[in-house]
C-alpha cells in the first residue's frame, strides 16, 4: 500500500466588506487530509484532522491510521472507534501539563465526528464547503464566500496556506519533507527511510517521526529562549516559565530516544543534514540574545 498526504499550516482572514475599519476575524489551524486505504490501495474513506499545532495533528493522524490498518474501516460501520483514547494516546505529558489551549477536531464528509478543546467555528464552515465539492479544496473558500452572501453577509476571505510536511510511504521506502520555523527563518529538510532486514517502512512510524522532529524543534526554541531570559533575569528560576522549560527538556529527551529508535530499525538518510535539537536550543539562545541586548 502506498500512502501520501500533506500537512498544511493555514490562516484565514475574514473581512466584512460593508464594514470598513472593522478588525478582521482570523482563524488559524493545521490541517491534514488522511486517506484510509485498504491493502489493495482502494480508498475506503478520508478523515480531515485539524489541530492547534503541527505535531498533535500528525500524531492524531498516526493513531487513526494505525487502528484502520489493524482492524479495517470503522466509519459508518457498527464498529465503534474510541476517538478519545486515540486523542489521549496522541498527546504527551508535556502537552497535558503545559498546553492547556490544545485542541483537535476531526471531520468526515464535512461533519464533525470528534473534537477536544475549542477551535474556531469558521473551520467547521470551510469543511462543510469542502464537502460540497470534494477533491478541490481550494474552491472551498469561494463556496464559503458564496454561502455568507446567501446569508446576507458580504465577507471577503483571504486564505494563506503553508506546507509543513509532505510524505510518501511504501513498504520499501518512506520519503518525508518537512518545513519548520526556526529562530530567524524557515528551514527545510528531507529524510528517506528504507526497509532493513529487521523492519519494513510504515506510514504510521514515518508520521510519528515527522511529528517528533517538528515538536522537538518547537520545544528547542522554547528552551533556548527561556535559557536566555533566565540569563537576563527576565524570568525567575522556579517560575511557571522555568517549570514549562523543564518539562520541555524532558520531552526533548523522549523525542531523541524515539528518533534514534527509528534510525536503528531502518536505513535513514537526511538532506541536507539531520536537525539536532541541541543546536536548535543554542540558536534560539543566540537569537534571543541578539534581539534583547543588555542595556
Amino acid at each position: 500500500m502506498e500512502f501520501n498526504t500533506t500537512l498544511l499550516r493555514e490562516r484565514f482572514i475574514l473581512r466584512d466588506i460593508e464594514r470598513e475599519g472593522e478588525v478582521p476575524i482570523v482563524a488559524v489551524s493545521n490541517r491534514l487530509s488522511l486517506p484510509l486505504k485498504s491493502k489493495n490501495s482502494d480508498l475506503s474513506d478520508t478523515v480531515i484532522i485539524r489541530a492547534q499545532n503541527m505535531h498533535i495533528c500528525i500524531r492524531m493522524a498516526a493513531q487513526i491510521l494505525q487502528s484502520f490498518l489493524r482492524v479495517g474501516p470503522f466509519l459508518g460501520s457498527a464498529t465503534s472507534f474510541d476517538f478519545m483514547l486515540a486523542w489521549e494516546s496522541a498527546i504527551s505529558e508535556y502537552e497535558t501539563e503545559c498546553n492547556l489551549a490544545r485542541w483537535v477536531v476531526l471531520y468526515h464528509k464535512g461533519k464533525e465526528i470528534f473534537s477536544f478543546g475549542t477551535h474556531h467555528p469558521f473551520l467547521d464552515v470551510i469543511e462543510r464547503c469542502d464537502a460540497k465539492n470534494p477533491g478541490s479544496y481550494d474552491k472551498a473558500v469561494i463556496i464559503a464566500e458564496e454561502t455568507f452572501q446567501k446569508m446576507g453577509k458580504k465577507i471577503s476571505i483571504i486564505y494563506e496556506p503553508n506546507i509543513a510536511m509532505v510524505i510518501n510511504v511504501t513498504p520499501e521506502i518512506g520519503r518525508c519533507g518537512l518545513i519548520h520555523r526556526g529562530a530567524e527563518r524557515n528551514s527545510t529538510f528531507n529524510f528517506v527511510a528504507e526497509a532493513s532486514q529487521e523492519s519494513i517502512v510504515t506510514p504510521v512510524s514515518c508520521l510519528n517521526i515527522c511529528a517528533a522532529f517538528l515538536e522537538g524543534l518547537q520545544l528547542a526554541y522554547r528552551i533556548g529562549t527561556t535559557n536566555d531570559r533566565l540569563r537576563l533575569f527576565m524570568t525567575e528560576k522556579y517560575s511557571s516559565e522555568y517549570r514549562q522549560s523543564q518539562f520541555a527538556l524532558k520531552r526533548l529527551n523522549e523525542l531523541n530516544i524515539e528518533i534514534r529508535g527509528f534510525e536503528n530499525r531502518l536505513r535513514v538518510r537526511f538532506r541536507p543534514e539531520k536537525p539536532e535539537f541541541s543546536e536548535a536550543v543554542t540558536e534560539a539562545e543566540l537569537f534571543h540574545k541578539r534581539t534583547h541586548p543588555v542595556k
